[in-house]
Protein backbone atom coordinates (compact mmCIF):
# COMPACT_ATOMS: atom_id res chain seq x y z
CA UNK A 1 0.00 0.00 0.00
CA UNK A 2 1.31 3.42 -0.93
CA UNK A 3 2.44 5.52 2.03
CA UNK A 4 0.90 8.99 2.29
CA UNK A 5 3.13 12.03 2.10
CA UNK A 6 2.23 13.09 5.63
CA UNK A 7 3.16 9.67 7.01
CA UNK A 8 6.42 9.77 5.10
CA UNK A 9 7.27 13.19 6.49
CA UNK A 10 6.17 12.83 10.10
CA UNK A 11 6.22 9.16 11.08
CA UNK A 12 9.99 9.02 11.29
CA UNK A 13 12.18 11.35 13.35
CA UNK A 14 15.10 10.71 11.00
CA UNK A 15 13.10 11.66 7.89
CA UNK A 16 11.56 14.67 9.60
CA UNK A 17 14.95 15.92 10.80
CA UNK A 18 16.48 15.33 7.37
CA UNK A 19 13.74 17.36 5.68
CA UNK A 20 14.25 20.21 8.15
CA UNK A 21 17.99 20.07 7.58
CA UNK A 22 17.57 20.25 3.81
CA UNK A 23 15.42 23.38 4.26
CA UNK A 24 18.75 25.08 4.98
CA UNK A 25 20.03 24.09 1.54
CA UNK A 26 21.71 21.31 -0.38
CA UNK A 27 23.76 18.91 1.75
CA UNK A 28 26.28 16.15 1.09
CA UNK A 29 25.96 12.72 2.66
CA UNK A 30 28.74 13.36 5.16
CA UNK A 31 27.18 16.68 6.17
CA UNK A 32 23.88 14.93 6.77
CA UNK A 33 25.48 12.22 8.90
CA UNK A 34 27.38 14.75 10.98
CA UNK A 35 24.47 17.18 11.43
CA UNK A 36 21.96 14.47 12.38
CA UNK A 37 24.48 12.28 14.23
CA UNK A 38 23.51 9.17 12.27
CA UNK A 39 25.30 6.42 10.38
CA UNK A 40 25.00 5.69 6.67
CA UNK A 41 23.15 2.48 7.51
CA UNK A 42 20.54 4.45 9.47
CA UNK A 43 19.98 7.35 7.06
CA UNK A 44 20.27 5.85 3.57
CA UNK A 45 16.93 3.93 3.77
CA UNK A 46 15.22 7.13 4.91
CA UNK A 47 16.72 9.11 2.03
CA UNK A 48 15.51 6.41 -0.35
CA UNK A 49 11.92 6.73 0.93
CA UNK A 50 11.99 10.52 0.57
CA UNK A 51 13.35 10.19 -2.96
CA UNK A 52 10.64 7.67 -3.88
CA UNK A 53 7.96 10.13 -2.73
CA UNK A 54 9.52 12.93 -4.76
CA UNK A 55 10.44 15.03 -1.73
CA UNK A 56 14.22 14.78 -2.13
CA UNK A 57 16.40 14.92 -5.22
CA UNK A 58 19.85 13.31 -5.35
CA UNK A 59 22.61 14.62 -7.61
CA UNK A 60 25.70 12.44 -7.23
CA UNK A 61 26.48 12.50 -3.49
CA UNK A 62 24.42 15.59 -2.69
CA UNK A 63 20.78 15.97 -1.73
CA UNK A 64 18.23 18.77 -1.89
CA UNK A 65 14.49 19.23 -1.53
CA UNK A 66 12.37 19.10 -4.66
CA UNK A 67 10.05 22.03 -5.32
CA UNK A 68 7.22 19.99 -3.85
CA UNK A 69 9.39 19.11 -0.87
CA UNK A 70 10.17 22.77 -0.22
CA UNK A 71 6.50 23.72 -0.24
CA UNK A 72 5.48 20.85 2.04
CA UNK A 73 8.30 21.33 4.56
CA UNK A 74 7.75 25.10 4.67
CA UNK A 75 4.12 24.45 5.60
CA UNK A 76 5.06 21.64 7.99
CA UNK A 77 7.15 23.96 10.18
CA UNK A 78 4.28 25.96 11.77
CA UNK A 79 2.50 22.72 12.63
CA UNK A 80 5.60 21.25 14.25
CA UNK A 81 6.25 24.48 16.16
CA UNK A 82 2.74 24.70 17.61
CA UNK A 83 2.78 21.01 18.56
CA UNK A 84 6.09 21.55 20.38
CA UNK A 85 4.72 24.57 22.27
CA UNK A 86 1.63 22.71 23.47
CA UNK A 87 3.33 19.35 24.04
CA UNK A 88 6.05 20.77 26.25
CA UNK A 89 3.58 22.10 28.84
CA UNK A 90 0.23 20.49 28.02
CA UNK A 91 -1.22 20.92 31.52
CA UNK A 92 -0.54 24.64 31.51
CA UNK A 93 -2.20 25.30 28.17
CA UNK A 94 -5.23 23.14 28.98
CA UNK A 95 -5.94 24.94 32.25
CA UNK A 96 -5.51 28.56 31.14
CA UNK A 97 -7.83 30.98 29.38
CA UNK A 98 -6.43 31.74 25.93
CA UNK A 99 -9.38 33.86 24.76
CA UNK A 100 -7.26 36.99 25.17
CA UNK A 101 -5.26 36.03 22.08
CA UNK A 102 -7.08 36.78 18.80
CA UNK A 103 -7.48 33.70 16.61
CA UNK A 104 -4.99 34.77 13.89
CA UNK A 105 -2.29 35.14 16.56
CA UNK A 106 -3.37 32.05 18.49
CA UNK A 107 -2.78 29.99 15.34
CA UNK A 108 0.78 31.33 15.39
CA UNK A 109 1.47 30.46 19.02
CA UNK A 110 4.26 28.21 17.80
CA UNK A 111 6.28 31.39 17.29
CA UNK A 112 6.91 31.46 21.04
CA UNK A 113 9.83 29.22 20.17
CA UNK A 114 11.97 27.94 23.05
CA UNK A 115 9.95 29.60 25.78
CA UNK A 116 10.27 29.20 29.53
CA UNK A 117 7.57 28.72 32.13
CA UNK A 118 9.00 30.16 35.33
CA UNK A 119 7.60 28.72 38.53
CA UNK A 120 7.48 31.27 41.37
CA UNK A 121 9.48 30.85 44.54
CA UNK A 122 6.85 30.66 47.27
CA UNK A 123 9.05 32.84 49.49
CA UNK A 124 9.04 35.58 46.83
CA UNK A 125 5.61 35.07 45.33
CA UNK A 126 4.93 38.79 44.82
CA UNK A 127 8.28 39.64 43.28
CA UNK A 128 9.17 39.45 39.61
CA UNK A 129 11.67 36.73 38.68
CA UNK A 130 15.32 37.62 38.22
CA UNK A 131 15.10 37.08 34.43
CA UNK A 132 12.43 39.76 34.18
CA UNK A 133 14.19 42.37 36.32
CA UNK A 134 17.55 41.94 34.64
CA UNK A 135 16.18 42.31 31.13
CA UNK A 136 13.52 44.96 31.49
CA UNK A 137 16.00 47.52 32.85
CA UNK A 138 18.20 46.93 29.78
CA UNK A 139 15.37 47.32 27.26
CA UNK A 140 15.19 50.19 24.78
CA UNK A 141 11.39 50.20 24.84
CA UNK A 142 8.69 48.55 26.91
CA UNK A 143 5.09 47.90 25.85
CA UNK A 144 2.65 46.60 28.40
CA UNK A 145 -0.95 45.48 28.59
CA UNK A 146 -2.11 44.44 32.02
CA UNK A 147 -5.42 43.52 33.58
CA UNK A 148 -3.67 42.57 36.80
CA UNK A 149 -1.95 44.92 39.22
CA UNK A 150 1.45 43.95 40.54
CA UNK A 151 2.95 46.03 43.37
CA UNK A 152 6.29 46.29 41.57
CA UNK A 153 4.79 47.81 38.40
CA UNK A 154 4.82 51.48 39.51
CA UNK A 155 8.47 51.52 40.61
CA UNK A 156 9.72 49.66 37.52
CA UNK A 157 7.85 51.67 34.92
CA UNK A 158 8.44 55.07 36.54
CA UNK A 159 12.16 54.24 36.73
CA UNK A 160 12.21 53.34 33.05
CA UNK A 161 10.44 56.61 32.22
CA UNK A 162 13.08 58.55 34.15
CA UNK A 163 15.77 56.74 32.15
CA UNK A 164 14.18 57.95 28.87
CA UNK A 165 13.05 54.46 27.89
CA UNK A 166 9.94 54.54 25.69
CA UNK A 167 7.11 53.11 27.77
CA UNK A 168 3.58 52.35 26.53
CA UNK A 169 1.08 51.18 29.15
CA UNK A 170 -2.38 49.87 28.33
CA UNK A 171 -4.28 49.44 31.59
CA UNK A 172 -7.73 48.29 32.57
CA UNK A 173 -9.81 50.74 34.66
CA UNK A 174 -9.19 48.87 37.92
CA UNK A 175 -5.42 48.78 37.37
CA UNK A 176 -5.34 52.47 36.45
CA UNK A 177 -7.36 53.33 39.56
CA UNK A 178 -4.87 51.44 41.74
CA UNK A 179 -1.97 53.31 40.14
CA UNK A 180 -3.63 56.66 40.71
CA UNK A 181 -4.84 55.97 44.26
CA UNK A 182 -1.91 54.20 45.91
CA UNK A 183 1.08 55.17 43.76
CA UNK A 184 0.46 58.82 42.96
CA UNK A 185 4.15 59.79 42.97
CA UNK A 186 5.15 57.13 40.45
CA UNK A 187 2.04 57.86 38.41
CA UNK A 188 3.00 61.51 38.17
CA UNK A 189 6.46 60.58 36.87
CA UNK A 190 4.82 58.48 34.18
CA UNK A 191 2.33 61.19 33.27
CA UNK A 192 4.92 63.96 32.82
CA UNK A 193 7.45 61.88 30.89
CA UNK A 194 7.51 62.74 27.18
CA UNK A 195 8.55 59.19 26.29
CA UNK A 196 5.58 57.55 28.04
CA UNK A 197 1.98 56.97 27.04
CA UNK A 198 -0.79 55.65 29.26
CA UNK A 199 -3.96 54.23 27.75
CA UNK A 200 -7.09 52.67 29.20
CA UNK A 201 -9.09 49.78 27.81
CA UNK A 202 -12.19 47.85 28.78
CA UNK A 203 -10.98 44.87 26.77
CA UNK A 204 -10.81 42.45 29.69
CA UNK A 205 -10.32 38.76 28.89
CA UNK A 206 -8.16 35.78 29.77
CA UNK A 207 -4.88 37.61 29.28
CA UNK A 208 -3.55 38.94 32.58
CA UNK A 209 -0.36 40.64 31.38
CA UNK A 210 1.86 40.99 28.35
CA UNK A 211 5.17 42.82 28.49
CA UNK A 212 7.02 43.03 25.20
CA UNK A 213 10.39 44.69 24.69
CA UNK A 214 13.27 44.54 22.26
CA UNK A 215 14.82 41.87 24.52
CA UNK A 216 12.08 39.52 25.73
CA UNK A 217 8.43 38.58 25.96
CA UNK A 218 6.68 38.18 29.33
CA UNK A 219 3.22 36.62 29.31
CA UNK A 220 0.70 35.70 32.02
CA UNK A 221 -2.79 34.25 31.71
CA UNK A 222 -5.68 33.87 34.08
CA UNK A 223 -6.65 30.27 34.58
CA UNK A 224 -10.02 28.99 33.40
CA UNK A 225 -11.53 29.84 36.79
CA UNK A 226 -10.56 33.47 36.28
CA UNK A 227 -7.77 33.45 38.88
CA UNK A 228 -4.28 34.83 38.39
CA UNK A 229 -1.58 32.21 37.99
CA UNK A 230 1.87 33.24 39.17
CA UNK A 231 3.55 31.02 36.59
CA UNK A 232 5.17 33.22 33.95
CA UNK A 233 5.96 32.57 30.30
CA UNK A 234 9.11 34.20 28.95
CA UNK A 235 10.67 33.94 25.52
CA UNK A 236 13.71 35.56 23.95
CA UNK A 237 13.09 34.16 20.47
CA UNK A 238 13.04 36.91 17.79
CA UNK A 239 9.85 35.49 16.28
CA UNK A 240 8.22 35.54 19.71
CA UNK A 241 9.10 39.21 20.10
CA UNK A 242 7.48 40.02 16.75
CA UNK A 243 4.42 37.96 17.68
CA UNK A 244 4.12 39.75 21.02
CA UNK A 245 4.39 43.16 19.37
CA UNK A 246 1.41 42.28 17.20
CA UNK A 247 -0.54 41.05 20.22
CA UNK A 248 0.16 44.26 22.14
CA UNK A 249 -1.01 46.35 19.20
CA UNK A 250 -4.36 44.54 19.26
CA UNK A 251 -4.91 45.92 22.76
CA UNK A 252 -3.45 49.34 22.09
CA UNK A 253 -5.67 49.90 19.05
CA UNK A 254 -8.79 49.42 21.18
CA UNK A 255 -7.58 51.69 24.00
CA UNK A 256 -7.96 55.41 24.67
CA UNK A 257 -5.22 57.69 25.86
CA UNK A 258 -5.52 58.83 29.46
CA UNK A 259 -5.70 62.63 29.48
CA UNK A 260 -3.03 64.40 31.47
CA UNK A 261 -4.05 67.02 34.01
Amino acid sequence: MKTSLIDTMLNSEKRKNLLLLLMEGEKGRDEIKTSLNVTSTAIIPQIKKLKECGLVIQEEDRYRLSNMGEVLVENMLPYLNIVEVFEENTEYWLTHDLTGIPWPLLKRLGELGNYLIIEPDLNYLFEFPREFKENILKSNYVKVFTAYFHPEYPAIYSKLAEQDVNVSLVLTPSVLARFQKDYAEQMEKLEIADNTEILITNDICGLATIVTTDRFLFLCFFNKSGHYDHRIIMSFDPKALQWSQELFLQYRENAERVKRD
